[in-house]
């Protein structure tokens, strides 16, 4: 008996270390034999009910159960690095960034469901709207483009712009960054440009809206220019603090959800918590 249950016991554990070591094997390409490494981290995103993590890299989507910090999926198909990751505020569809492309899938199946073609450069973010039927992207081709989120249908180019976009909680309104060293304000029904926003000398390389919508947070760096997080009046556009700290490219910024906390990631390997 001792010996019947010490070999089930061997069994289970190799097969969660098998379990553990499958990924080692998804979507070789021909001839290889085994995946060594998972490639360079571009973006990061929970779902909006914290199960899953999509983590965009240079091989693909990488999808982790947050429980069990599985891996349970990898996602390819684009041609290159994937830039930029989203959930839809239903957690059912995951939009993805890359060279001239988006791509949307089923978060639940992995499921490829279409492409979005237009951007004539890297896909640098994407966001959906609140009410999750509306997708925007920015690109490094100077625009912004408002895609149907269920369709996949163009709606829109904003011009002049390139870099993070992120709509306002309300879904009214969507900030981009560029590297003209500004962020705008837009219109997300008309696509009217509200205001411009001035004061870093570096690429805006993020914006975020906080949970009350009622302040903007914008990340930048990059060739000598400011590497700092400016924080904004989203209605009035005033200027209302700079945070300092960071010595490279600030690329993530992010509110807890309550609002209280700013987090930031930047190139100096550094996360840092702010009281926002």
């Amino acid at each position: 008996m001792k010996t019947t249950v010490a070999l089930l016991i061997l069994f289970f554990l190799f097969s969660l270390n098998t379990f553990a070591q499958d990924y080692t094997q998804w979507h070789l390409p021909d001839g290889a034999k085994a995946r060594l490494g998972k490639g360079q981290i571009n973006e990061i995103q929970y779902s909006p009910d914290g199960t899953r993590l999509a983590v965009a890299g240079s091989i693909g989507i990488w999808l982790y159960d947050t429980v069990t910090l599985q891996e349970v999926a990898l996602l390819t198909g684009h041609e290159w690095g994937v830039n930029s990751v989203a959930f839809s505020p239903d957690g059912r569809t995951i939009a993805s960034g890359s060279w001239q492309e988006i791509r949307l899938w089923d978060a639940l199946t992995g499921a490829h469901l279409r492409t979005l073609t237009g951007h004539t450069g890297y896909v640098d973010s994407v966001s959906f709207s609140p009410d999750g039927n509306t997708l925007a992207s920015g690109s490094r081709d100077q625009t912004v483009r408002l895609w149907d989120a269920i369709t996949g249908r163009h709606i829109r180019t904003l011009t002049g712009h390139t870099g993070g976009v992120s709509f306002s909680p309300d879904g009214r309104t969507i900030a981009s960054g560029s590297w003209d060293h500004t962020i705008r304000l837009w219109d997300a029904v008309t696509g009217r440009h509200l205001g411009t926003l001035t004061g870093h000398t570096g690429y805006v390389n993020i914006v975020s809206f906080s949970p009350d919508g009622r302040t903007l947070a914008s990340g930048s760096g990059g060739w000598g220019g400011d590497d700092t997080i400016r924080l904004w009046d989203a209605v009035t556009g005033g200027h209302i603090r700079t945070l300092t700290g960071h010595t490279s490219y600030v690329w993530s910024v992010s509110f807890s959800p309550d609002g209280n906390t700013l987090a930031s990631g930047s190139r100096d390997e550094t996360v840092r918590l702010w009281d926002a």
